[in-house]
């Protein structure tokens, strides 16, 4: 009625139920008062096990050390890894480990999307009867994260497939007496997976052993163990025990019936990209959709941050070369960088290659490791991938060669390591790229020439051999028998026959490569020399002491007149003929020859140049054929030393001196017939030059 206050209320009262209100009409639902909560509980769908999961019980040692570190508990272990190492299934066995274990509380939640982590907290809160939750999802998450900061219960969070976005407030922050636990899965290794109290640990591949272990279990489970052959070891090598590929592989097998040998041999064939030889289907142990996808899953969003666009290029070019390791400072190479600002539009500098590579190490594409002269390594199958993507062009081929090339020291010897890993990225990119490498044009690549010359120099003899070879028979199909590179090839296959012992075959192929220079090359051409000296260090290796002593006599006068005295080429010339002398029984011309060689090389190589250590080698020869072995002796000794700390003490050189000094310490009188170990180090470098 109108004019009256009519007022309805409770005061003072606690009320049970939903509250309504009509008007000034204060009506109280009753509800019955709310269950208790059964526990244990387990919320959320953790991923069923693998069908041959592998317990890797040395990385999950590892990731428990991880929760210790620093002496207290820390509370997040976070497992980083690329695409397919297993990150989720080893999460999945730490929640059924708990479950099994009793902890009160296990959450499981798909972290891809931070609203759907909000969303379970809040179904959690709720569930849980978590006080003050009712029904509002960004202020239930929170009590709910409040709750697991003080509980005494037992509890595990999984947050699976985090990322640099995943917001600080999802991450549960402590845990009263120790008692929660989180593991999250990502494949970001930035500073967003590091903060708080968080504690990264590197997911990589599965051991060989687990490899095995892995196929063996998934074939006898399909019953087709049968399946399992030799080959079995190589296709896990090749798969790079990925256990993303190798279940698909193990799938494929099962559906094709193949043995591991046939399924290894369709894997290599390169004709065929990454997802046709394991594509996505079913019984892949829960690895849906394409490897490739799975692989470069976070391509795009590293194309996204700064340096932008620079990311998919770093990768395109590092996919060229071994996925072992190539070296950081490839980057910095202005070949490297010229190209990358091609591809690009704009100029890029060395930071932003370096930051490029960085996002790449970040989102597990790459990893940027400690390890000398291979800092830079990438998954076997990433680079695949990668180049299924992009095959990359005739300009990235050759930017990378003209980076290796820049890295490449004059004189690799002294950096061993260094020269091996450029040597390996130089196989793999060739492999890629030998069309690109091999241009009627352009004619070989120098970095072919300088890989083959790096073997000779690390005494890697019979490698050498097979290298010019194959490389001799490429320029012949692709650049033709008289190409200048043609010729300068098979002179160092020549070269390697002689080192390996097949001088009969090395005369014949040097005879025949003297012939063609000088029929197509001017007389006084620096190839022609070098042919010319190459036959006649042949001759000598064969005994010819003779024809040896008349066509190096004939080298050293023409070069005296063309090249002068301090020539490299003259220098091998005068140091060869002094070899030769000592064979032919004129030791004081040898000696002389000899000395005069060993002061020039100290004075214009450096007294470490292996060429000096070999003058010094074969200058002691003389000594004792002059009947000086005491003196012969202390020079050996100190060239030893030398060589074994230049070279190594398993260098051909190295062992060669050792030789040397253990026979005129067992003959300290001059034998004619043990006067035949010295040597004379010819060889061929680029086109126009000489080592």
């Amino acid at each position: 009625m109108q004019g009256w206050q009519v007022r309805n209320g409770i005061d003072n009262s606690t009320v049970n139920g939903s509250t309504f209100q009509a008007r000034e009409l204060t009506v109280n639902q009753y509800a019955a008062p709310a269950a208790e909560v059964r526990w244990p509980m387990v919320i959320g769908r953790i991923p069923p096990r693998a069908t041959a999961f592998q317990p890797r019980a040395e990385l999950r040692r590892t990731i428990d050390e991880a929760r210790g570190e620093y002496g207290t508990v820390v509370l997040s272990q976070v497992l980083a890894g690329g695409g397919g190492v297993g990150k989720s299934q080893l999460a999945a066995h730490y929640a059924r480990e708990a479950i099994d274990a009793g902890t009160d509380l296990v959450l499981w939640a798909d972290a891809a999307e931070p609203s759907a982590v909000t969303d379970l907290y809040a179904r959690a809160a709720v569930e849980l009867r978590v006080p003050g939750a009712h029904g509002e999802a960004e202020q239930d998450a929170e009590r709910f994260l409040a709750w697991l900061a003080t509980t005494e219960r037992s509890w595990l969070i999984v947050l699976d497939n985090t990322t640099e976005h995943t917001p600080e407030q999802l991450w549960p922050v402590t845990s009263r007496g120790g008692r929660g636990r989180v593991i999250a899965t990502t494949r970001h290794r930035g500073a967003a997976s590091t903060g708080g109290d968080r504690m990264l640990v590197d997911v990589t591949t599965y051991s060989a052993a687990e490899s095995a272990a892995y196929l063996r279990q998934r074939l006898e489970r399909a019953t087709c163990a049968h399946f399992l052959d030799e080959r079995s070891d190589d296709l896990a090598e090749e798969l790079g025990h990925l256990p993303l590929a190798l279940a698909h592989a193990a799938a494929y097998m099962i559906n094709t019936r193949r043995s591991c040998g046939r399924y290894l041999e369709l894997l290599r064939d390169r004709s065929r990209n990454l997802d046709a030889v394991l594509p996505a289907r079913s019984g892949a142990d829960g690895y849906r959709g394409p490897v490739t996808a799975a692989l470069l899953l976070a391509l795009d969003a590293a194309m996204q941050e700064e340096p932008v666009g620079l990311a998919g290029p770093v990768l395109g070019l590092a996919a060229l070369l071994d996925p072992t390791g190539h070296p950081q400072g490839l980057w910095s190479t202005e070949a490297v960088l010229e190209h990358l600002g091609n591809v690009r539009g704009t100029p890029v500098t060395a930071d932003d290659a370096l930051d490029a590579l960085a996002l790449l190490h970040n989102y597990s594409l790459v990893t940027v490791t400690e390890t000398a002269d291979r800092e830079v390594t990438l998954h076997a199958l990433t680079a695949r991938a990668a180049l299924d993507i992009d095959p990359g062009s005739p300009q990235s081929s050759h930017a990378a060669a003209d980076a290796l090339l820049e890295l490449w020291p004059s004189a690799d010897y002294s950096v061993q390591g260094l020269a091996a890993t450029l040597r390996a990225n130089t196989d793999v990119l060739a492999g890629h790229s030998t069309a690109d490498l091999i241009q009627p044009s352009l004619g070989l690549h120098p970095l072919l020439f300088r890989c083959g010359l790096s073997l000779s120099d690390a005494g890697l003899y019979t490698t050498s051999l097979q290298y010019w070879r194959n490389l001799s028979t490429m320029s012949e199909h692709l650049l033709g028998t008289d190409h200048v590179d043609t010729l300068s090839a098979r002179n160092n296959l020549a070269h390697s026959y002689s080192e390996t012992g097949d001088t009969d075959q090395a005369v014949v192929l040097q005879e025949q490569i003297l012939a063609d220079r000088e029929r197509i090359l001017d007389t006084d051409h620096p190839q022609i020399f070098i042919a010319r000296n190459n036959l006649a260090a042949t001759y000598w290796r064969a005994g010819r002491t003779d024809d040896a002593t008349s066509l190096q006599e004939q080298i050293l006068a023409d070069c005296r007149r063309i090249l002068g005295a301090d020539h490299p080429h003259t220098l091998i010339a005068r140091h060869n003929l002094g070899t030769t002398y000592t064979d032919a029984g004129r030791i004081d011309d040898a000696i002389s020859l000899k000395e005069q060689v060993l002061t020039d090389r100290r004075r214009i190589l450096g007294a470490d140049h292996p060429h000096t250590l070999m003058a010094s080698n074969n200058l002691a020869v003389s000594y004792w054929c002059a009947g000086e072995p005491d003196r012969a002796m202390e020079m050996l000794r100190q060239a030893i030393a030398d060589f074994d700390r230049v070279l190594g003490p398993d260098h051909p050189d190295t062992e060669l001196a050792r030789e040397n000094l253990l026979v005129i310490a067992q003959n300290p009188q001059f034998d004619a017939a043990q006067a035949s170990s010295s040597r004379s180090p010819s060889s061929e470098g680029e086109p126009g030059s000489a080592v």
